[in-house]
């Protein structure tokens, strides 16, 4: 935490303060409430326990895969283990976890290892498995081979699977008409997928500088946004009315999904601003990003203000928000934290 000087007189502390914490990045780190170590593998050195982690859009459920390749799914209020997989499920391990907007399903998707090389293969076994929290059960899996897997989107019920992959390719799962539908909307690696309510949108970020706006149902672009360098992270709230994108450098901007304009740009300081998760809250009033660069920071999504922001001790993997407004971060440690509302 930086130190931000103050004079003796009240008035003269609260300006100096206020000036400080808007042009120097003063940060007041919010009460922590509770801190959950998700981290079985006991073998594992501190700091190098988690391959991945994945928060409930709501903030009440945790998933992680360890480096024996095992995943759990955790009661964050109880610290409480409440379902458990082991490797051998996964052909190696999870590489990407993703909760449903409702919370019940954990999507798991990642390369199968246990596939032995032969001449006849063109790529990765790259598999996809959506598993119910509830009773355990894997209600269905698809394979694809082919270029490595780069992200990963589920559907609110679980039922549909967008996935994007290192070539550019992104490919839609459908459970209920067992199809699979391709899109190559972009030219390079895709970076990070947002799937609407409906299931009827999508904003898709790439390494070829672009992040898209289009319709699952005819693969229509509606709306492009450049980038001068490659896009990283694209996020949308719950109604796709505003879209958040950023990429390699210091750009990141908020968008009006309902005609393409720009909404505002994140007023931040910093030169790089590193993301590793964006996420809306529930209300759409609060954009949340975590950074492996340890922090986390809260943001008006109506004009890029910051209303947040504060340094941890560990790269921030997910954030959400729970009902109460608290903020719960989970990091590469393995390491839950809920953090008490204070903006």
């Amino acid at each position: 935490m930086r130190y931000c000087p103050t004079t003796n007189t009240p008035l003269a502390r609260a300006l100096l303060l206020a000036a400080l914490l808007m042009v120097a990045g003063c940060e007041t780190k919010p009460g922590l409430e509770l801190s959950l170590s998700l981290n079985d593998a006991a073998e594992a050195e501190p700091g190098e326990s988690v391959l991945t982690a994945a928060l409930s859009a709501d903030g009440t459920l945790a998933a992680v895969t360890t480096v024996d390749g095992a995943v759990s799914v955790w009661d964050i209020a109880a610290g409480a283990k409440i379902r458990s997989w082991p490797a051998a499920e996964f052909g190696g391990g999870a590489q990407f976890l993703q909760f449903t907007e409702r919370g019940r399903m954990l999507l798991l998707a990642g390369v199968d290892h246990s596939v032995e090389p032969s001449e006849q293969r063109q790529g990765d076994i790259n598999y996809f498995m959506v598993r119910s929290i509830d009773d355990g059960s894997a209600r269905r899996i698809w394979t694809l081979e082919g270029a490595r897997l780069t992200a990963v989107a589920p559907s609110r019920d679980g039922s549909r699977i967008l996935a994007g992959f290192s070539n550019g390719l992104i490919v839609l799962f459908d459970e209920f008409t067992s199809t699979r539908q391709d899109y190559s909307l972009h030219t390079d690696k895709i970076t990070d997928l947002a799937l609407s309510a409906d299931g009827d949108r999508v904003l898709s970020s790439s390494v070829d500088g672009t992040a898209l706006h289009w319709q699952v149902a005819t693969g229509n672009i509606l709306q492009r946004f450049e980038h001068k360098n490659r896009a990283t992270i694209a996020a949308a709230d719950s109604n796709f009315q505003v879209g958040f994108t950023s990429d390699a450098l210091d750009n990141q901007r908020l968008w009006n999904l309902t005609d393409g304009s720009l909404a505002a740009q994140l007023q931040h300081q910093q030169r790089w601003m590193y993301i590793s998760r964006a996420r809306f809250s529930a209300g759409g009033n609060r954009l949340l990003i975590g950074s492996p660069s340890k922090a986390v920071s809260i943001w008006n999504p109506i004009n890029g203000e910051n209303i947040a922001r504060w340094h941890i001790d560990y790269p921030v993997v997910d954030v959400a928000e729970t009902s109460r407004g608290d903020l719960v971060s989970v990091g590469s440690s393995g390491l839950v934290e809920v953090w008490q509302r204070a903006w």
